[in-house]
């Protein structure tokens, strides 16, 4: 009588232990739209370790999003994660190939972690591939920052070959790298070019006239390479 007891208090243990672990695991899991919402507020408001774990559950569960995969790569390097947002933004770029936010994320974080041969080639291939003047010039910013004076020129150069007319500040920057290495001829002329795209641009000005060029009808030149 005692085993047939005991037989079935064990087997009553069992059955509430089961119930509880099947109640656990269908509560566990917050639903996705509700994580990625109070992930999102995080975000906005910069809290970024919170932030970094609410999405991170979300691209663990649904590996396909690329929005919380870019955005949990961000949080995660915004924390000083560097070596861990580089594969959240890798995923979200092969879900998103097209976005450049994703990119220049990926960019900062290959710098932080001294990969800068890479960034070099992976902005130097976009900016090619996608003709993007944007692009020449987030690579210029990174040059600068190595002191590459060299890498910083080509890649102005070639911001200012795409310029369609609209833009002074390829040719500005362009002109800014110039002085620095004394080639004050061709800094005029980029700033000249600057001038005629935007007459009224005050930095642009001000070195002309530190050059002792006078802005007026006449200085303008055509834009391009």
């Amino acid at each position: 009588m005692r085993s047939v007891r005991s037989t079935c208090l064990s087997c009553l243990v069992l059955a509430c232990t089961f119930s509880a672990i099947m109640a656990g695991c269908a509560t566990s899991q917050a639903p996705l739209v509700v994580l990625e919402a109070k992930a999102d507020h995080e975000f906005e408001y910069s809290r970024w370790q919170k932030a970094s774990e609410y999405y991170g559950e979300i691209a663990q569960r649904d590996p396909s999003n690329g929005h919380a995969q870019f955005r949990y790569g961000v949080s995660l390097m915004r924390v000083g994660e560097f070596s861990k947002a580089e594969a959240p933004l890798l995923t979200a770029h092969a879900l998103e190939p097209r976005n450049d936010e994703i990119v220049y994320a990926l960019a900062e974080v290959m710098h932080q972690r001294g990969e800068d041969a890479k960034l070099f080639s992976m902005l130097r291939n976009r900016a090619h591939d996608n003709r993007s003047v944007t692009t020449w010039m987030v690579l210029v910013e990174y040059a600068q920052k190595l002191d590459d004076y060299d890498s910083a020129l080509e890649a102005v150069r070639n911001a200012c070959s795409m310029e369609t007319g609209d833009n002074p500040e390829p040719y500005y920057r362009a002109a800014v790298l110039l002085a620095r290495i004394n080639q004050d001829d061709e800094a005029i002329r980029r700033l000249r070019q600057a001038y005629a795209i935007d007459p009224d641009h005050e930095q642009v000005n001000t070195l002309l006239l530190e050059y002792g060029e006078v802005p007026g009808p006449t200085l303008g030149l055509a834009p391009g390479r």
